[in-house]
């Protein structure tokens, strides 16, 4: 199967990548001044073949920017490639990332929206021919403030946006109201009615009264022709229409405070939509079950609603009455849905659907969502805050949630901030959180951290829980997030917690329950062999009942597992590979030799065979291991890149070079494309095959990839202390011998002490020799004889994390 870092990339013609979506207007009219304006901007910056060249469309929600660079796109056709972003937010840029991806190289897996990101820019370093990028609804320039990390290196960029602050990326061309000539041309073909004197007078007061913006005007059309309404008639009906709006938003206030004003032009637009709703084919029942789903929708991303959010509540108990519109025979019905998708298409209040995948989806404007919050008062939108969370809820919670593709995990993460978001609004005289989230604030918490998102993991918990008393599981998901973050001490001390906490009754059958020991194990590991006290207490959580429980229980053998590890680091060997194997035979006898788990076991008893020098055992268990993880899930599968790290480890330590090397290069080029070139992992990885070159006599290859990691270490801001100074002690003993860099050898010795100080202590013996081999250097007495080895680094398992 093909990874992020191997897709093959064949470069079409100039115009043969044509990647917009399909939402241009049926009559796109006038504009021609602005479609000339802008292609004589991107003309003048043309024969600078190395440059970027940026344009930005600015102007108020409904002017018709879209539309306009959908129409330039088109026109730009025959010459160009054209590819479209979606740039409401990082999320929406990420995500259209992974489908041009998925374009430029078909059947290319992309572990995270950063390996897609990383790989189409560098996938377009080879494009000879020109062409346009297109960065839609970047509205929001202080949330998604990392834009121009998405910018193509000598690409023609449009950027549509309502925010002023944009105008900075680029030339600016300002869009606003339509003229009046072309505003009322367009009521009139869009309504399908003739240029008359008269109709050509009665259309000019109509598209004043809308503002002259090119979508009050497209809906207004709509309205006119789906209702015969008769022309002069329409001023009247608006007058009425308008009058429903202002009784429905009791609390219009909110939407001035956020930046509009009480000008025609806004409440016009919103009046439109409400006319929309009067289109809605159906009985009365149904059409309250579409704008329910739709107004839902409101309360989450508008950019991407999928099916799967609201088929699965199907099966809960007590379900709203107004789902039983989507269900047939007690089941959902996915016809039902997207015949209701397909009626809200229809009267355009949404803006795109998708029925070509198993999982419907819709999208729709931002404008209409606010809309739809101002047209029902203050206690329906907490509750209906409080209906998405739910929702949202059983999404994160339902089936394997750490194996979630990636483009629904970028899409929940999406839908979490906004309800968030609204739950803060809505709910500020309940100590700013509704009940609904602090039953969630568990899942949405851990799925935060699980895809580094941790600040909001931290923002939530402290939100949710308050001062209250912090139960375990809270516990477990900050112990988590330290421990990603390379907090070691702060994640040891709340796992500990935990597991007192959990006193004598066993751990729930939870996989963040059942990682605790093995997350420790690994936090004893990386702190080399230091035996804390808060270990032994650790020890002492389960030591006694461990023959109280049934043998067989999950939890339990995960504590062995965990327990074996530590044991492995603290030089008990024997009791480490005991408990390694009750924890091996218990597994398989409780889930048979084929399960992710079990392989984890196999894996770390062949790390220990390797430390007692048991290779030819080590081979097999660790082969073993990687067979199955390879079988199941494939050889790019994240679960699968520790193992290989430690069979590269052990062939390093058989002698067998080219293997090691074989192996170690596809575990590192799967980290970097999964977890990026900065992640711990990854770091990790580097550092190996740096040993790897070394121990080739490679050592111009070995400095640049030391050079790199450290590099990585240094911008990472992982926290990890102590690999980062084993690479640049490697470095520095290499620097020695480089008779251009033998001057910042001492340097980078001295660097390494102060890390191993941080991490280990004063007098642990890695420290001390770092500044003995910092003096010699300095000295001018640099010995040779390097008094400790530098190892290689474990890698975490990531992937029930």
């Amino acid at each position: 199967m093909a990874t992020p870092v191997q897709g093959q990339i064949e470069e079409r013609p100039p115009g043969q990548y044509f990647e917009v979506p399909a939402m241009s207007v049926q009559h796109f009219v006038g504009r021609k001044q602005l479609l000339e304006r802008m292609k004589a901007l991107f003309e003048a910056v043309e024969k600078d073949e190395e440059r970027t060249k940026v344009l930005v469309l600015r102007g108020m929600g409904g002017c018709g920017k879209t539309q306009l660079a959908l129409e330039f796109c088109r026109k730009q056709r025959s010459r160009s490639s054209v590819f479209w972003v979606d740039a409401t937010s990082s999320g929406t840029a990420f995500r259209s990332f992974e489908d041009i991806g998925a374009v430029l190289a078909p059947g290319t897996n992309f572990p995270n929206p950063e390996a897609a990101r990383t790989f189409v820019l560098k996938a377009l370093e080879s494009f000879t021919d020109p062409f346009l990028f297109v960065f839609d609804n970047y509205d929001q320039p202080g949330e998604f403030s990392t834009i121009k990390q998405f910018f193509p290196h000598r690409a023609s960029i449009i950027i549509t946006s309502r925010h002023v602050d944009t105008k900075r990326l680029g030339k600016c061309l300002e869009i606003g109201a339509m003229p009046v000539d072309e505003a009322v041309e367009l009521l009139l073909l869009q309504a399908g009615l003739e240029k008359t004197p008269d109709n050509v007078e009665i259309a000019k007061a109509i598209t004043d009264k809308l503002g002259n913006l090119a979508l009050a005007i497209d809906q207004a059309a709509t309205y006119i022709s789906a209702r015969n309404v008769p022309l002069h008639s329409f001023v009247d009906v608006y007058a009425k229409r308008k009058a429903a709006i202002l009784k429905h938003t009791p609390t219009h206030w909110e939407y001035r405070k956020a930046g509009s004003d009480e000008t025609e032009q806004s409440v016009s637009v919103f009046t439109t939509w409400e006319m929309s709703f009067d289109q809605l084919e159906g009985t009365p029942e149904e059409r309250e079950s579409i704008i329910h789903l739709l107004t839902l929708g409101a309360f989450i991303d508008t950019n991407n609603v999928g099916e799967g959010l609201f088929s699965l509540y199907v099966e809960q108990q007590e379900r709203p009455q107004w789902l039983d519109a989507f269900i047939s025979d007690g089941e959902w019905d996915s016809d039902r849905y997207q015949d209701s998708i397909v009626r809200l298409l229809s009267v355009s209040l949404v803006t795109s659907i998708d029925l070509t995948t198993e999982d419907a989806r819709f999208s729709f404007h931002p404008l209409i969502a606010e809309w739809l919050k101002l047209r029902i008062d203050s206690a329906a939108r907490a509750r209906y805050t409080e209906e998405a969370i739910e929702f949202v809820r059983l999404f994160v919670d339902y089936g394997d949630k750490r194996e979630m593709p990636i483009r629904y995990k970028g899409e929940t993460l999406s839908h979490m901030d906004k309800i968030i978001e609204h739950d803060q609004a809505y709910h500020k005289g309940e100590k700013h959180v509704s009940s609904a989230l602090k039953d969630a604030a568990i899942s949405f918490g851990s799925f935060y951290r699980r895809l580094g998102r941790y600040q909001e993991t931290q923002n939530l918990i402290e939100r949710a829980m308050g001062d209250e008393d912090v139960s375990p599981a809270v516990r477990n998901v900050l112990a988590n997030m330290y421990c990603d973050q390379g907090e070691l001490e702060k994640a040891e001390k709340l796992y500990i917690k935990v597991l007192v906490g959990l006193g004598k009754t066993p751990p729930a059958k939870d996989p963040d329950y059942e990682l605790i020991p093995t997350n420790l194990g690994f936090i004893y590991w990386t702190q080399d062999d230091k035996l804390r006290e808060d270990g032994l207490a650790y020890e002492g959580a389960y030591k006694g009942d461990f023959h109280q429980f049934d043998p067989w229980y999950v939890s339990v053998l995960s504590t062995y597992n965990g327990l074996g590890v530590l044991y492995m680091k603290t030089g008990r060997l024997n009791l480490a590979e005991r408990l390694f194997n009750d924890a091996l035979e218990g597994r398989e006898k409780a889930m048979g030799p084929d399960d992710r788990y079990t392989a984890e076991i196999v894996n770390h008893l062949g790390a220990l065979h390797t430390r007692i020098g048991n290779l030819d055992k080590a081979e097999q268990l660790l082969l073993r291991a990687l067979k199955y993880l390879d079988k199941a899930y494939g050889e790019y599968y994240m679960a699968t890149q520790p193992t290989g790290n430690n069979l590269g480890i052990l062939y390093m330590a058989q002698g067998k070079l080219d293997e090691a090397e074989r192996i170690i290069k596809r575990t590192t080029g799967y980290l970097e494309g999964g977890f990026g070139p900065a992640h711990a992992s990854t770091l990790c990885a580097f550092h190996n095959q740096a040993l790897l070159f070394r121990r080739q006599g490679k050592l111009t290859e070995a400095r640049k990839i030391l050079e790199k990691t450290i590099e990585g270490w240094e911008d990472s801001g992982e926290g990890v202390a102590k690999p980062e100074a084993d690479s640049k002690y490697c470095l520095a003993d290499i620097y020695e011998d480089s008779e251009d860099k033998k001057s910042e050898a001492e340097h980078l010795f001295r660097e390494a002490a102060e890390l191993y100080r941080h991490a280990l202590g004063q007098d642990h013996p890695q420290t001390i020799d770092a500044f003995k081999r910092a003096d010699a250097a300095h000295d001018g007495t640099a010995t040779r004889a390097r008094q400790l080895p530098v190892d290689a680094l474990p890698i975490r398992n990531q992937s029930r994390q």
